[in-house]
């Protein structure tokens, strides 16, 4: 077993390019951090590149299955324990970490495997893109679009907040908005164009949710963009009874797509 112990190991170089978003980009490949989530990747079907792990990861039996289901995918790199640590952006990596390949989805095909969409425009706070995604695969959602302007998906504070909900849903990002509207006008000209507005006349709980649709929250601050907005085929809204102007955009996503799951089961 070779062991890597300097940080000016080539490997390590390449690993830690990877933390900066625009290599990652380019290589379209990101980082995972820890057991749990590699294992969540695992079961989502995730395209393993390579595995960077401590010999004492490697050595506990309590790994084994874990260990044998990625050597048949990825590379096996080993590294000091000090030398991870240094390298994560987590505290307590847990002894693995991992580069996976991105998944990409074309518009048709994307379309093709979903028919509950959560849209998501501008949304800056990876808090919030991360819990939306994972509200998404709690509420039966299929596929998550995120416009241009938004926080990358594969940040390692998105990821996280996913608790693994990345890996159980399709996700397409960098989408501009212009070519979404075209989208609307041919592949996804079937679906029921949903926005959380806080002037629209009808209550969430109120509105008859069609079997496919693309609910759509905007950013933080300035909620949907106008031409979102006048694209829609329905506004609906959240009723606020205490003196508060709006709801953080991942609590609205989360009210919402729970009342469309709500009556889909009562179906």
């Amino acid at each position: 077993m070779n062991i890597i112990s300097s940080s000016q190991n080539d490997k390590i170089k390449y690993l830690n390019k990877l933390y900066r978003s625009r290599n990652r980009r380019k290589e379209g490949v990101f980082i995972l951090e820890g057991k749990r989530l590699i294992e969540a990747a695992l079961a989502g079907g995730a395209d393993f590149k390579k595995v960077f792990l401590t010999p004492a990861f490697f050595k506990s039996a309590e790994n084994d299955n874990l260990l044998a289901d990625l050597k048949l995918k990825a590379e096996f790199i080993y590294l000091e324990e000090s030398l991870l640590k240094e390298t994560a952006s987590t505290v307590n990596p847990q002894g693995i970490l991992a580069v996976v390949e991105e998944s990409v989805f074309k518009g048709d095909y994307f379309y093709q495997k979903a028919d509950k969409i959560l849209l998501l425009d501008r949304i800056q706070d990876p808090g919030n893109m991360g819990t939306m995604i994972r509200t998404a695969v709690a509420a039966g959602f299929d596929g998550i679009i995120a416009l241009k302007g938004s926080v990358d998906i594969y940040n390692q504070k998105v990821i996280r907040a996913t608790m693994g909900g990345i890996f159980s849903i399709a996700i397409r990002q960098k989408l501009s908005q212009e070519e979404f509207l075209t989208e609307i006008g041919k592949e996804a000209a079937d679906y029921e164009l949903l926005a959380a507005d806080i002037e629209a006349e009808e209550y969430h709980f109120e509105h008859n949710y069609s079997n496919q649709l693309i609910l759509m929250i905007g950013n933080e601050a300035n909620g949907l963009d106008s031409k979102l907005m006048d694209a829609a085929t329905s506004k609906i809204k959240i009723p606020l009874a205490g003196e508060i102007e709006s709801l953080n955009a991942a609590v609205a996503a989360s009210v919402i797509a729970f009342e469309i799951l709500s009556q889909q089961l009562k179906l």
